[in-house]
């Protein structure tokens, strides 16, 4: 599979992993890329084993009922060298491929020779056919770009011998298998066809060099060279972790438990694993609301509201915390015991000491709490048990 980038350029581009409980899977690797209608994308191809033609597939699943079209090149900053390749220039004249939405992978009708060590860029737009208008809401989901081998080219598949394997690979169509996503498994009938198809191309067996941290041991499987990962690690050789994993170390990878709410996919960051939060939600997993918010998962909407007299409040209720001033309740809106005043954000009033007769917390205070008379503006206090007023 050829190596999958997004162009810098494309802002339109957005990466998308599936989740495959319940559903089928029909992607391979970390997930598909979304594109928008108009945009492009870049395929890095720079691991190829042998030098030969190699048939371009490209895997795909649309998002409605419509055709889509690439128009794709190929290009390549370095001169091919090889005998095969060596004077086969990459050409970066654009055509046009055909994406029917009633399909999921397409061969493309050009064929191209790749060599090893040298890199290679293809490079497509994706839009909709028949159409001048391009349409911002309209999106293709691309999963991979293939490169299948012309295997008459490889040398064990010259001569009487030859036509044989040939005969029996396009009977039990052995090389189709590897056309959808993900690819089925392969029949008996051919798994020594393609041991033999992968023998010639890497000029033997390769090994296995599964990663000492994320595979269960250094083993891996005859076909395909997949190790066996530990928890949440993925990869051939259990190098990384799976997407919506984070930590990769020897005991495996651990989910990144992004809240559905909170954050805006079920992707973290794979060392850290942080989340991407929504506005106004904060957290390692987007879980809390930011400073000065409450109401989890709606914080956008709800800052804390305590008249100037406190920052923050309690993350479910909306309560303030702290209020400062000597003010008291639930939006830090009326004055405490022993002090009056109206100390609403706005009255200009501030929360002042019981002159009772003394003030809270001196001696010859003998109150319990005051308030001012709603008509001649005299303080009234309410006086602590034992005492009396004039």
């Amino acid at each position: 599979r050829a190596k999958l980038c997004r162009c810098p350029a494309q802002l339109e581009v957005e990466e998308v992993v599936r989740d495959s409980a319940g559903r089928m899977v029909t992607w391979t690797g970390l997930g598909f890329a979304r594109v928008r209608d108009g945009a492009g994308l870049t395929f890095r191809v720079d691991n190829v084993p042998y030098p030969m033609d190699y048939e371009l597939l490209l895997r795909y699943e649309p998002e409605s009922a419509e055709d889509w079209e690439a128009v794709v090149s190929v290009s390549s900053r370095v001169l091919p060298t090889s005998s095969r390749c060596g004077n086969l220039l990459p050409s970066e004249q654009m055509y046009r491929e055909s994406l029917p939405h009633s399909q999921r992978y397409v061969l493309l009708s050009r064929p191209f020779c790749f060599e090893p060590s040298t890199p290679y860029e293809v490079t497509m737009r994706l839009q909709r056919a028949g159409v001048t208008q391009r349409h911002p809401g309209a999106f293709i989901l691309i999963d991979s770009l293939v490169l299948l081998p012309r295997v008459s080219e490889l040398p064990g598949f010259h001569g009487a011998e030859a036509a044989a394997r040939q005969e029996e690979l396009e009977r039990y169509q052995c090389l189709e298998v590897f056309r959808m996503a993900p690819p089925h498994p392969l029949a008996q009938a051919c798994a020594h066809l393609v041991c033999s198809v992968s023998a010639l191309m890497h000029s033997g067996a390769l090994p296995c060099q599964c990663d000492p941290q994320g595979s269960r041991s250094s083993e891996c499987q005859v076909q395909g060279g997949q190790c066996e990962c530990k928890p949440h690690v993925v990869g051939r050789r259990c190098d990384h972790c799976a997407p919506g994993s984070y930590g990769f170390g020897p005991l495996g990878c651990s989910p990144c438990t992004c809240s559905p709410e909170g954050s805006v996919s079920q992707l973290c960051d794979e060392v850290s694993g942080q989340c991407r939060c929504q506005p106004g939600t904060v957290g390692r997993q987007c879980d809390q609301c930011q400073p000065s918010h409450w109401g989890f998962p709606a914080c956008r909407g709800r800052p804390c509201q305590c008249n100037g007299h406190a920052e923050e409040c309690d993350p479910r209720t909306g309560t303030c915390l702290r209020c400062r001033d000597h003010t008291a309740g639930r939006h830090c809106e009326r004055c405490q015991d022993g002090y009056y005043g109206n100390p609403v954000l706005g009255s200009g009033q501030q929360c002042r000491p019981c002159p009772c007769p003394g003030y809270p917390g001196t001696r010859h205070y003998h109150g319990s709490a005051c308030h001012a008379d709603d008509e001649t503006h005299h303080i009234v206090c309410l006086c602590a048990p034992g005492y009396a007023g004039e």
